[in-house]
Parts: structure tokens; C-alpha cells; sequence
């Protein structure tokens, strides 16, 4: 194990240059083979196959502008630099942390080197800290995936030239030592560590399908699918895991055919109702493969952790749900807002159609009140000028024709004005029944249906109804039988509905009135 200080000195030295990260051979120069033999055979047996190569950094010192990635909740990056960060934090792994450090966890890293570390990170892409310890994580394997390799070339090398010069040929710029280098190649060649190779080995070999993504991450095919769905919230970890899994085609002719698990998944899905929830507990990837592993979730990719997507999810369905609601309120909402609209519009055409007809049937009303009344008159003038008669006949005339005349007139009050106590909103009114009745029309209906019996009390625009002025376009009416009940056209502090009126006065409205 390195000391600290070494591996300060290290990151200063590395930390010192700017690394751009780009596709092709390793930076690390070639080791120069130590004769010209060993140059022959390792030419002779080593295939000239061009590769990929590891990913370098070039152009050291040259200043750039920080590069802003984007993360989701997961603190997983995505977006169109999401590749090129990964590789950065791959070559940033390998070139600064020698491969015979032990691990990153503990105290094989000092937390100096790994602040130098970081500072390296953000030099050249912006990243917030709260994504620092998933980043950590990320590095620190893809460190161990290159040590692996690193240790399996060495392998390969030494059965041709010779475990001296494949470790030669294979050490890392940053080891400076190749005592320590080859220490730590023959601990990886102790039967215990080759059983435990072989072990992990058959476990790969285990996983026969494999995802068709390329270099693209799960959290960009997910990213993708909410772009080009009309519901992004509705993308689950199905979706994101049915879109690497399955077969592909090169162009439309081609047929492929899905391998048999993604063919059970996408049934699974077919057949789940979609208001369960979205749990990736019981999801159909879940009934398919079964449980994912500990600490694992299939179809998200890397720092994806079961606590925090369930946690996510219950977020989510819980938004989904309140967004659902709010949207019925405000269908609500926008409905009543315009019945109010169109009652409006009712009444004010109503108002209009009644301030002209309101002045001639108020002036026919009052034409045959007084024809009424003069009737009346003179019936009872007729009846007092007969009963005088009656009474100078037979003598009796003085007194008794003033007892007489006084009935008279009494009998023509009450005929003109029977009084009748009513009440409204709690006190007693007197009430003088004008003679004509009425049937009250439902004004929130368009056909005319009768909701009430009632009296007409006053067609005065500056009579009160309840304290409040009548105005113009209604009536003041009693009302006396209910056939429906229905709210008040202006409701008051003591009734809003039409049977909580009953025995009262109310305004209705002229255009909802019909004469009997």
C-alpha cells in the first residue's frame, strides 16, 4: 500500500496538467522491450489486430470552459455530455489512482488526495456537491473494472514472454516502482484469489442477456422517453429496461425477434392494470426475473439505490394523484364559472325585456285594481242608500242610520283590505292580497316549469324585499305552496332555497313569472 504522502505527490503531479478526454491509444508511452529477442517474439505471438484502445487525454495545459452536466434524482448523469463525463471520470480514475492501492474505502485514499480529486472534477465540468459520493462510487469502479483488465492482459502476457516482461511491458506510469508492481501481481495469483476469480467467472458466464445500448446509459434512455412521451410520468423502469433489452432493427426490413424474457415482460405489462401502483417490487420485470439483488435495480443503471426509487415512486404516484385532482377542480371550476356566466347573461336580457313591459303592466294592473275598488264602492253605496230606505220606511232614522253607515263603511274596508299577518325573516308584516296569483318558472331552467304558488305582493322597483330594494325586472311575491324546490333567483340573510321561503316574500324574476 502506498504511504500518503506518495500518493499526494502523485495527485499533484497529475493534478497539475489539464487532461481533455478523447477516443484512442493510451497516453502512457510503450515500454521499450529490454533486447531485441523479446521484441521479435513478443511481434511473433502478440496479434497486430488494430484496437479501440483505452481513452487518453491530450492537449494538457490548455484552459477550457466547464462543461454543466445535467443529473436526475438518482444523481445519475444524462443529457448530451453524460457519455464524455463518464469516460473523464474513467481516465481521471486511472491515471491518478495507482492500481495497487487496496481500495478507495477506508484510509487507502487520504481525504486530501481525494479533495484534489474533486477539485480535478469541477475544474472542467460543473457539478453540484450533492453528487459527489455517487460520482465516487462510479470512479471507484470503473477503477477496479480497469485494474481487471490491466491484470488479465499481464496474465495473457506472461504465458508468451514471461511474467518479468509482460510486467514490464504492462505497468502503469503512475506505479514507480517495479518491485511493488510485481508484489501486487503475485497477490492476484495466490490460489485463494484465482478461486475466487474462477468463482465470479461462472457467475458471468450466467448472464446470458445482455442490454443493446451501446455506450448509453439507462439514465439517458429514460431521459429519451420522457422527451418523446405526451406523459412523461407515466415512463416506468419497464419501459427504460424493455428499450435496452430488446431486439433492434438495422432497418425496417429487417425481422428480429425479441428473446424469450423480454417477450414474458412485455405480456406482463400488457396484462397489469394500469392504476396499480409502480412499485418496482411487483412491476413485470420483477415477476419475470424476480427480485432484484440487494442494493440493486434492474433497468436504472448504476447509483440507483431500492430506497430511493421506492421513495421516488410513492412521490410520484402522490403527485400524480393530487395533479389529478386539482384538474377535476378546476373542470369543476371552470364549469360553474360559466353557468354563473350564462345566468347572468339571462338575467340581463331579462331585465332588459322587462323595464318595457313593466310600465304597461304596471298601469294595467293598477286599471283593474281600480275598477275592482270602484265596484266595490258602489255595491256598498247601493246597499247603504237601500238599508236608508229601509229604515225611513219604517221610521227609525237618527242613530240607528249612523250604527248603520259605519257597518257599511267597515264591510267596504275589509272587502277592499282583508288584512292578513305574515311573516318575514322573523317579524311580523301585514299583507294585503292584491287579488292576483301567480305560478312561479324555474329560472335555472330553460322550459317553463312551475316550482310554486304564489301571491303578487308589489311590482314597485323601490319596494323591499327583506331591507334590500326590489329593482327593476322582478316582482315581490308571497309564497304559499312549493312543488320544487329550488335556489333563490336573490337569495337573503335568512333563506337561500324556495321552501325555506314558503309563508314569506321573495323577488322573482318577471320573465319567470306566469299570471293565472
Amino acid at each position: 500500500m502506498l504511504p500518503d504522502a506518495r500518493l499526494g505527490s502523485c495527485s499533484l503531479d497529475c493534478i497539475g496538467s489539464a487532461y481533455l478526454i478523447s477516443e484512442g491509444s493510451s497516453n502512457s508511452p510503450e515500454e521499450e522491450p529490454t533486447s531485441i529477442e523479446t521484441q521479435d517474439a513478443t511481434n511473433s505471438e502478440i496479434s497486430n489486430r488494430k484496437r479501440r484502445g483505452k481513452a487518453k487525454a491530450l492537449d494538457k495545459g490548455k484552459v477550457i470552459e466547464p462543461i454543466e452536466v445535467e443529473f436526475n434524482d438518482r444523481s445519475q448523469p444524462y443529457g448530451k455530455h453524460a457519455a464524455r463525463f463518464a469516460t473523464f471520470l474513467g481516465v481521471t480514475a486511472r491515471e491518478l489512482v495507482p492500481l495497487t492501492v487496496p481500495s478507495w474505502t477506508g484510509k487507502a485514499l487520504s481525504d486530501e488526495f481525494k479533495t484534489e480529486i474533486w477539485k480535478h472534477i469541477t475544474t472542467y465540468y460543473i457539478v453540484d456537491e450533492r453528487h459527489k459520493k455517487v460520482i465516487f462510487q462510479r470512479m471507484s469502479k470503473l477503477w477496479r473494472d480497469h485494474r481487471s483488465l490491466t491484470l488479465k492482459e499481464v496474465m495473457k502476457q506472461a504465458e508468451l514472454v514471461g511474467l518479468q516482461t509482460a510486467a514490464a511491458m504492462c505497468k502503469p506510469d503512475n506505479i514507480h516502482s517495479m518491485d511493488e508492481w510485481l508484489s501486487f501481481i503475485k497477490s492476484r495469483m495466490t490460489p485463494a484469489f484465482m478461486e475466487k476469480c474462477e468463482k465470479f467467472k461462472r457467475m458471468r458466464e450466467r448472464k446470458t442477456l445482455l442490454h443493446r445500448t451501446s455506450r448509453k446509459s439507462f439514465a439517458c434512455i429514460e431521459d429519451e422517453l420522457k422527451q418523446k412521451s405526451d406523459k412523461p410520468d407515466s415512463i416506468t423502469r419497464c419501459d427504460v429496461w424493455l428499450h435496452a433489452y430488446e431486439a433492434k432493427k438495422k432497418d425496417l426490413s429487417e425481422d428480429v425477434e425479441d428473446p424469450e424474457v423480454v417477450k414474458q415482460v412485455k405480456q406482463n405489462m400488457a396484462e397489469q392494470v394500469t392504476s396499480q401502483t409502480r412499485s418496482v417490487n411487483d412491476d413485470a420485470v420483477s415477476k419475470v426475473l424476480g427480485p432484484d439483488r440487494r442494493g440493486r435495480v434492474r433497468g436504472y443503471g448504476f447509483g440507483a439505490l431500492p430506497s430511493k426509487v421506492d421513495g421516488q415512486t410513492f412521490v410520484g404516484n402522490k403527485v400524480t394523484m393530487l395533479e389529478n385532482a386539482l384538474s377535476a377542480t378546476s373542470r369543476e371550476l371552470q364549469g360553474l364559472k360559466m353557468m354563473v356566466k350564462y345566468l347572468l347573461a339571462r338575467s340581463d336580457e331579462g331585465e332588459k325585456k322587462n323595464e318595457t313591459s313593466s310600465s304597461a303592466q304596471h298601469s294595467a294592473t293598477e286599471s283593474a285594481e281600480s275598477k275592482k275598488i270602484n265596484a266595490t264602492v258602489r255595491s256598498s253605496n247601493n246597499d247603504r242608500a237601500e238599508s236608508k230606505k229601509r229604515k225611513l220606511k219604517d221610521g227609525r232614522v237618527g242613530g240607528s242610520e249612523q250604527e248603520t253607515s259605519k257597518q257599511s263603511k267597515q264591510k267596504t274596508h275589509a272587502s277592499i283590505q282583508s288584512t292578513v299577518k305574515e311573516k318575514e325573516g322573523g317579524s311580523e308584516v301585514m299583507f294585503v292580497p292584491s287579488m292576483k296569483k301567480l305560478h312561479l318558472l324555474s329560472w335555472l331552467d330553460k322550459d317553463e316549469k312551475i316550482v310554486a304558488t304564489a301571491d303578487l305582493h308589489s311590482e314597485d322597483p323601490n319596494e323591499k324585499v327583506h331591507s334590500v330594494p326590489l329593482g327593476p325586472g322582478c316582482w315581490k311575491v308571497w309564497v304559499r305552496e312549493v312543488s320544487h324546490d329550488i335556489a333563490l333567483f336573490r337569495p337573503t340573510q335568512e333563506f337561500c332555497t324556495l321552501a325555506a321561503a314558503k309563508g314569506s316574500t321573495v323577488a322573482w324574476p318577471i320573465n319567470f313569472i306566469k299570471l293565472l
